[in-house]
């Protein structure tokens, strides 16, 4: 974010609510051989008057502000007497403009004080060539209430807010502070700020610049400084990809032929007596991949080859159990699905999920059937499962993983009731899974 935000001024009565900024203190106090290091500038600028321009550093009392040259000796340059003493002083945000206010191209003095009970002081003065600065009492005012601070106008904006395009997101707290966070939630930016009808100004602590953000008639934030929107949301959702940034590789091909699985099945009699892991083999094969009216139709049949010595010898009846799912890419969501039985068609297993991310959501729906052969060859078993995928043509985030046993028959038993245990969840939060252990093909290719 170095050098990201562009600093505005705020026009009368926009003082964010930042306290205890200003060192105050007496404009005729010099320590050491320069006086800009004693901690007294609560100010700077550039004057300018008849085509000539002046750096200069601004210090404040109760009763005015000195403009000094910006140089090692304290050379006083010009001044404002403030009409009223301002007793708080010190313990207020003190903000100060030399900027040319009424168009005549001379430097005019406008400060603004944000102070401690919420309520703004502006003053005014504009450049005369024979009086110099003249105090305009139309265009001052003195303690006028603040808006910041009501729950009521905070509430709409507290929460936490993505910057679209970067890697970024505002958090707002009730008390008035916010702070810009990495996808490691990390602070990279910290304030103040205040909120009227239109939306909220953040102050930034340390810089003191300020950064508008207006509220649209949809609820998002416009900065219109940096060309730029933030969307309300729920959590922080990093921009690098789910599966890159947790170091899932896609280790399998569609098409491919077959990648050997270890521990892909898992065999026992009984409720887990003889428990057996043994490796097993997937390929996936399209059969279909139509693209009509904004939305892509993908066909494809997942097979999982479980050879004869996988399985042991039972004296009684036995169970063999495969796992597979779909996943999200970007974000590691698991499209749930409840667990399938023996053979079945699409319509006994039919579902529909939203993926959400950078600000888009995609629409997932998608229909299975499973077909298992026995002795099929040199196979003991064979399990095809045919899908029928429809998604949006610009999403390409549909992952298939076909996925490693438990060691232990109570979480092979878990993982039947995955899909009431762990909905939806990022593959590395649900329970019983090493996702490390899994093959996972790229279906959209």
């Amino acid at each position: 974010m170095k050098n990201r935000w562009k600093h505005i001024f705020i026009p009368v009565l926009a003082m964010a609510i930042c306290l205890n900024l200003a060192a105050c203190g007496d404009s005729g106090d010099v320590v050491g051989d320069d006086w800009r290091t004693t901690g007294v500038v609560v100010g700077s600028g550039t004057i300018t008057h008849n085509g000539e321009s002046v750096d200069v550093l601004v210090t404040v009392s109760e009763s005015s502000a000195a403009f000094y040259r910006d140089q090692e000796e304290q050379v006083l340059f010009d001044s404002v007497a403030f009409p009223e003493t301002i007793e708080d002083i010190s313990s207020s945000a003190f903000q100060i403009s030399f900027d040319d206010q009424n168009g005549d191209e001379e430097s005019d003095v406008l400060v603004e004080i944000g102070h401690e009970d919420m309520s703004n002081t502006t003053m005014l003065w504009l450049w005369d060539p024979q009086e110099r600065y003249v105090y305009q009492p139309d265009y001052s005012s003195f303690h006028v209430p603040g808006v910041a601070g009501p729950e009521e106008l905070i509430a709409p904006y507290v929460g936490l807010w993505e910057y679209q395009g970067e890697n970024l997101w505002l958090r707002i707290r009730e008390d008035a502070t916010w702070e810009f966070v990495n996808d490691q939630d990390d602070v990279i930016e910290y304030g103040t700020l205040w909120v009227d009808e239109n939306g909220v100004t953040l102050h930034f602590d340390g810089s003191g610049d300020t950064l508008q953000l207006d509220r649209t008639i949809s609820g998002d934030l416009i900065d219109s400084a940096n060309d730029g929107t933030l969307l309300p949301v729920e959590g922080i959702e990093s921009g690098e990809p789910y599966f890159t940034k947790n170091g899932l590789e896609i280790n399998a091909a569609v098409e491919m032929g077959t990648f050997p699985l270890e521990d892909g099945v898992c065999s026992y009699s009984g409720l887990g007596d003889g428990y057996n892991t043994d490796d097993c083999y997937w390929e996936i094969t399209k059969t279909g991949d139509y693209t009509h009216d904004g939305i892509r139709e993908l066909h494809f049949d997942a097979i999982c080859y479980i050879p004869e010595d996988a399985i042991p010898y039972f004296d009684q009846q036995y169970t063999t159990v495969i796992s597979s799912e779909l996943y999200d890419f970007y974000t590691g969501v698991w499209l749930t699905t409840s667990t399938a039985y023996g053979n079945s068609q699409r319509g006994d297993n039919y579902y529909l999920h939203t993926v959400s991310w950078q600000g888009n959501s995609y629409l997932i729906e998608f229909a299975y059937s499973t077909d298992w052969q026995y002795n099929v060859g040199d196979w003991a078993q064979v399990l095809t499962k045919s899908y029928a995928v429809y998604l949006p043509e610009d999403y390409d985030g549909l992952v298939f993983a076909a996925e490693a046993q438990p060691d232990n028959y109570k979480d092979s038993a878990k993982r039947m009731q995955l899909d009431s245990i762990s909905p939806e969840a990022s593959i590395l939060d649900i329970d019983t899974l090493d996702p490390y252990s899994s093959l996972y093909f790229s279906l959209c290719y």
